[in-house]
C-alpha cells in the first residue's frame, strides 16, 4: 500500500516526492494515476491549478476515486504554500470521495520563513500581501488573512504555525478521520512521525548534474536574470526566436539555457508562449544531446512534459533545493 500525494501541479508533486526519497522511500511522480508500481510513495499531478474551481474539483474527485480503490496507506493533499489555485474546492472534493470528516490544512513552511500567526500569513515577518506574491500573474495575494485566501471551507481547519515544533505537533495529533493537507513542512513532519527515515542516501552530498544540461525558463520576469547569469559564465542563452539557429551551432556545449525572451509577433499571451517554448525545447534537447533538464516554473514543466508525452517519473535523487530529480519512464503516446 503506497502513500499517495494529490498535488495540483507538477512542481508540488516533484517536491514532495523528493522529500519522500530523502526519507529512504522509493517515490514516483505520475500525471495519470496508476497503482501499478512498486514505489512506496506516489505523487499525482492533477494539473488543476489554473482550471476553473468546479472543473478542478471534478478532476480531483475522479483521481481520488481511483486512489481510494487502490487502498492507499494514507493520502496527503499537497497545496500551494500561499494557497494559490483552488485548495478549498479540491479538498472538498477529496473529503466527499474519501468520507473524511474534515481536513487539517497547514500551508505554512516555517523552514522557509513562511508562517501563520493569528490567522495572518507572513513571509520573513512580512504580511503576504506586501510581498512579491501580491503581483502574482494568476493568483495575486491581495490579503494576508488566511480565511480570505482560502474562502468558504467549513470542514477545513487552518491552525497557526509559527515554527517547526508547531508542525510536528500537528503531525502527531492527526486522527484517522482527518485528511492532512498543506505544504512541504507538514508532509515532512508526517513522514518523520509515521515513517522513520530508512536511509540518508538521497540527502547525502550534493547532486551532480549530468551534462549537457539545459535550463528551460518560461518566466518572462525571471529570464533577464537567468540570461545575464548564463552569459556571464559563457553559457549560451537561447530565446525561442533563435533557438533553431543557435542550437545547431552549439552541439558541443555542456550547458545552455532557453527562454521566451522579449514579446514578439508570436503574441504576449502567456499560455501561447509557453506552448511555443515547449515545442521548441525538444529540438534543442536533440541538437545538444541533453542529459539533464532544469525547468523553472510548474506551468513550464507541465507544458514541456505534455509535449514530450511523459506520464510517469521515478525519483532518482533529491536536488539541493529539496525537489525530486525525476527520471522519465518510456514515453506513453
Amino acid at each position: 500500500m503506497a502513500i499517495v500525494i494529490i498535488a495540483d501541479d507538477l512542481s508540488g508533486a516533484a517536491e514532495l516526492a523528493g522529500i519522500a526519497h530523502s526519507h529512504g522511500l522509493s517515490a514516483e511522480v505520475q500525471r495519470e494515476f496508476t497503482a501499478a508500481t512498486d514505489a512506496l510513495v506516489i505523487a499525482v499531478d492533477t494539473d488543476t491549478r489554473l482550471l476553473a474551481p468546479e472543473v478542478a474539483a471534478k478532476r480531483v474527485a475522479e483521481v481520488t476515486r481511483a486512489v481510494v480503490a487502490s487502498r492507499p496507506a494514507w493520502i496527503f493533499k499537497k497545496t500551494d504554500s500561499v494557497l494559490r489555485g483552488h485548495p478549498a474546492a479540491e479538498i472538498a472534493a477529496i473529503l466527499s470521495v474519501t468520507g473524511f470528516s474534515r481536513a487539517v490544512l497547514a500551508p505554512a513552511n516555517p523552514s522557509r520563513g513562511r508562517t501563520i500567526v493569528g490567522g495572518v500569513y507572513s513571509i520573513g515577518g512580512v504580511p503576504l500581501d506586501l510581498t512579491a506574491f501580491a503581483n502574482d500573474p494568476e493568483f495575486p495575494r491581495c490579503t494576508a488573512l488566511v480565511d480570505e485566501l482560502l474562502g468558504d471551507a467549513p470542514a477545513v481547519a487552518v491552525p497557526d504555525v509559527a515554527d517547526l515544533a508547531a508542525v510536528q505537533r500537528l503531525a502527531g495529533q492527526l486522527d484517522e478521520q482527518t485528511l492532512p493537507a498543506g505544504a512541504a513542512d507538514y508532509f515532512t513532519a508526517l513522514l518523520d512521525d509515521r515513517c522513520a527515515p530508512l536511509a540518508a542516501v538521497a540527502s547525502a552530498g550534493v547532486y551532480k548534474l549530468q551534462p549537457p544540461v539545459l535550463l528551460v525558463c518560461g518566466s518572462r520576469h525571471s529570464w533577464p536574470r537567468r540570461e545575464a547569469a548564463c552569459r556571464a559564465v559563457g553559457i549560451p542563452a537561447i530565446t525561442i526566436h533563435d533557438s533553431h539557429r543557435t542550437a545547431k551551432q552549439k552541439r558541443d556545449v555542456r550547458a545552455a539555457a532557453i527562454g521566451i525572451g522579449e514579446p514578439t509577433p508570436l503574441g504576449t499571451n502567456s499560455a501561447s508562449l509557453l506552448l511555443w517554448l515547449a515545442r521548441i525545447t525538444p529540438v534543442c534537447m536533440e541538437q545538444l544531446s541533453v542529459r539533464t533538464i532544469l525547468v523553472e516554473g510548474g506551468a513550464t514543466a507541465a507544458a514541456l512534459v505534455e509535449q514530450l508525452h511523459w506520464k510517469r517519473f521515478r525519483v532518482a535523487a533529491t536536488a539541493p533545493a529539496g525537489v525530486g530529480v525525476l527520471k522519465p519512464e518510456a514515453p506513453s503516446k
